[in-house]
């Protein structure tokens, strides 16, 4: 029987999905005899995007489970943690052939979730109290589809459209009704009378009125449809601001201001603002699943307790320091004194093999993420003018 193309945890545990010149490196040090204990910290050099204004942290978790049982000590930010350019998110001290082998997965656990995580949070800020689930699991590989609800909870959505991603973080999946429902019942009113009729009973009534051209007018049928039960509306393509308002105005007009106006298609968080002022919630797909990947790097900073890194990279072991958002995070040798009224972000996630942090629910690490934006000054919510640097190294 044809198997799917995805390796097996036990796979990914034994170091197996990697690049093959690790295993020429492992195999080169190991006929040398060389082991030195290195320590190597995981950061990113530049947004994808030159606007963002800091990444959110996702994927520590994964790590903690990659790397537990291994000879290795671990610090990290929290999941969900804020972060920017240049800042080590994660540090990892051990005898490299240990775990050097594990840099693709470190890499690959922490690349794409802090990127969907972070765009994620983008619209949410340009959201702000409206509703956002996340659409984007068509879009990605079936067996990432938790990765990205996940990552977009973490990022601060209010639900989830996949039903084994909703599964895995403990959220019961939502959602409206698609194109194909209208179609196959042969009419708009048609597939109404079906979805109002067996579709299960917690499932809010959303009809989507954009099938067959005209949203006027499957706007009436679902009104007659649904009746008082017509918990909202969605817009899924054309001019979505006028379309919008159209459809708000006939909506008002009939005294149905209760109507929630939802809409989606191509939205990102530029999107997003634009459209804010009519709609009351958004479904975010294609543009939140394919993110642009955060481009981590994974160096050696320290061999055997002397700073050494490669050109271009900040030797010896860090830590990162914030005051608020208000202020620039400080990165400093973690040897060095604690600056006054700042505290450290890389905090224990392994020692000795042993993870020592609590895997936290995912829906606490959103209302953390939630208070983050909060916490925000004016210049780091605005989301299309260029990144400024708010890190200051002092060595």
């Amino acid at each position: 029987m044809t198997k799917f193309l995805v390796p097996t945890e036990k796979e990914i545990l034994e170091g197996e999905s990697t690049d093959q010149y690790f295993i020429e490196t492992m195999n080169a040090l190991e006929g040398s005899g060389i082991n030195p204990y290195v320590t190597m910290e995981a950061y990113l050099k530049k947004f994808p995007d030159p606007n963002y204004k800091f990444g959110v942290l996702c994927g520590v978790c994964e790590v903690a489970k990659l790397l537990e049982g291994k000879h290795v000590d671990v610090y990290a930010m929290e999941e969900g943690e804020f972060f920017f350019p240049g800042e080590p998110v994660l540090q990892i001290k051990g005898k490299y052939r240990d775990f050097g082998i594990f840099e693709n997965s470190i890499l690959g656990f922490l690349c794409k979730p802090s990127a969907i995580a972070t765009r994620a949070t983008r619209c949410r800020m340009v959201a702000e109290e409206k509703s956002l689930i996340s659409f984007g699991t068509r879009r990605v590989w079936p067996f990432d589809v938790e990765m990205v609800e996940y990552a977009t909870t973490v990022g601060g959505f209010d639900g989830v459209s996949n039903i084994a991603g909703a599964k895995k973080i403990g959220k019961k999946a939502t959602g409206t009704m698609p194109h194909a429902l209208m179609l196959a019942s042969k009419g708009s009113k048609k597939g109404f009378e079906a979805f109002k009729n067996y579709s299960s009973k917690d499932a809010p009534n959303i009809a989507l009125i954009d099938t067959y051209g005209s949203p006027k007018s499957e706007l009436f049928d679902a009104l007659e449809v649904f009746g008082d039960d017509l918990y909202g509306v969605r817009i899924d393509s054309g001019d979505l601001k006028k379309v919008g308002k159209e459809i708000r105005w006939e909506l008002d007009i009939r005294g149905r201001k209760d109507v929630k106006l939802i809409c989606s298609g191509g939205l990102d968080e530029y999107k997003i603002k634009e459209l804010k002022d009519v709609y009351d919630g958004f479904g975010v797909g294609t543009k939140i699943a394919d993110s642009p990947t955060f481009d981590f790097s994974l160096k050696i900073v320290e061999v055997d307790g002397e700073p050494r890194a490669k050109f271009g990279n900040f030797s010896g072991a860090k830590q990162v320091y914030r005051k608020d958002f208000h202020h620039k995070d400080i990165v400093t040798l973690s040897k060095n004194p604690k600056p006054m009224g700042y505290n450290g972000l890389l905090k224990p996630l392994i020692k000795d093999g042993e993870i020592v942090r609590d895997f936290e629910d995912v829906e606490i690490i959103r209302k953390r993420t939630l208070k983050k934006i909060s916490d925000l000054p004016p210049e780091l919510k605005e989301i299309d003018t260029p990144y400024i640097d708010r890190v200051e190294f002092m060595g």
